[in-house]
């Protein structure tokens, strides 16, 4: 009897043993398993992502720093100038270090002109190129990259765009994709954070200048490169000629990215926004155009023009409605001599021995001022003035009455 009690407590200290062993061997071959995954990425110069999908930051580092003390040591002093400047730029502005959401005034752009509220903005301090017709892009003999004034917005599935080379020397670069704001617009697309591209070399450039990663076919003069971000996964691809190549980029969610063209020497680039039709079919069907083609809101009337103008109803202070003269108090202007029209309906002109005559009237509806040519049928009653007497016109009197009134003055 005594003994069942040992080999219960026998039992569970085996099982518990038995269990912390195995635990042992799975953590221990999960970590093996992390550890391979993560010095493949950093062999690789891949950064290494941790299980929320975020890239990890040491490693990052790492590769970083490895590739760029090699690259600095084969560029010559021109690039190393230049991408220290550029490194120098990117610390002082942080990418999307400043606003770049669409604003109110800019979305009822979009709504007033569809999507030519969109344009290349040069960078005037550069001055490597230059943008015709909003969207036609001639670039010289340096290093330069020019962005849209509006990003990409995010509330469709799918935005997509086109370039097309229509002039490319042969030993010109040209990289075409997205970057967000603030960038060094004397690099090119894909060279700095935070930015994806595609180059006519047919490499591929995300966030480095150094490791230029295989991607697809080279493009020429003729061709044309499209460019397609799906804001709920944060997906960036590319096409050449009509045809899908691979994903880029995934998980770039929250930034603001902006077309973005750059090249190293002279060359010519049309960019089609949406404007009109793409050469990949896929984008014309589904309608994937940064915006319609034309707005859907009536633009305001220009300030300062009356033309094709009708004035319905006007007001002015103390006017409450049109009001007319009594009837008694209508004249005929045949019975008028002329001194007469002259001394009462412009009294500054002439003033009478006995006093000056105005006009009262009752309001009228408004409308262009009256000029000194113009004649008035209202009613006629003496001002009084200072030392001197008044007469006054007798009620009911006719207009002949009121002629011989002014003779006899």
């Amino acid at each position: 009897m005594g003994s069942e009690p040992d080999n219960d407590v026998l039992s569970i200290i085996l099982v518990g043993l038995l269990s912390s062993f195995i635990s042992a061997i799975v953590i221990g071959v999960a970590l093996m398993a992390l550890y391979y995954l993560r010095m493949s990425a950093v062999e690789s110069g891949r950064g290494w992502l941790d299980f929320l999908g975020r890239p990890g930051e040491f490693d990052d580092e790492q590769a970083f720093a490895r590739a760029e003390e090699e690259a600095l040591e084969a560029m010559d002093e021109i690039q190393r100038t230049e991408y220290l400047r550029a490194k120098a730029f990117v610390t002082a502005n942080p990418p999307e270090s400043v606003d770049s959401e669409i604003s109110l005034s800019q979305y009822l752009a979009i709504q007033e002109k569809g999507v030519s509220a969109w344009e290349f903005e040069p960078e005037l301090e550069i001055a490597n190129c230059f943008v015709e017709q909003r969207t036609e892009i001639e670039f010289f003999d340096s290093e330069c990259t020019v962005t849209t004034n509006l990003p990409v917005p995010k509330q469709n599935e799918v935005y997509y765009w086109e370039a097309k080379i229509f002039e490319k020397p042969e030993n010109t670069l040209i990289s075409i994709g997205m970057a967000t704001k603030p960038y060094p617009l004397f690099r090119l697309p894909g060279f700095h954070k935070t930015s994806v591209a595609y180059l006519s070399s047919g490499t591929r450039r995300y966030n480095q200048p150094f490791n230029a990663t295989p991607y697809g076919p080279q493009f020429v003069q003729g061709d044309v490169i499209g460019v397609g971000y799906r804001p709920r996964t944060g997906a960036i691809f590319f096409t050449r000629n009509g045809k899908k190549l691979d994903d880029v980029a995934h998980g770039l969610k929250n930034p603001n990215f902006f077309p973005a063209i750059g090249a190293n020497g002279p060359c010519t680039v049309h960019v089609n926004l949406g404007q009109s039709g793409y050469v990949f079919i896929e984008a014309n069907v589904k309608k994937w155009g940064l915006a319609p083609a034309t707005g859907s809101l009536a633009p305001p009337p220009p300030y300062g023009s009356e033309a094709g103008s009708i004035l319905l109803e006007s007001g002015k202070d103390g006017f409450t409605g049109p009001q007319y003269p009594r009837r008694g108090h209508s004249n005929s202007l045949s019975s008028y001599r002329v001194t007469a029209l002259t001394n009462v309906l412009h009294p500054q002109h002439a003033r009478s021995r006995s006093g000056t005559y105005s006009r009262i009237l009752s309001p009228t509806s408004p409308g262009p001022q009256r000029s000194p040519t113009d004649i008035s049928l209202a009613q006629l009653a003496p001002a009084e003035e200072t030392g001197e007497s008044s007469h006054h016109v007798p009620e009911g009197q006719t207009g002949g009455d009121t002629s011989r009134y002014f003779a006899h003055q």
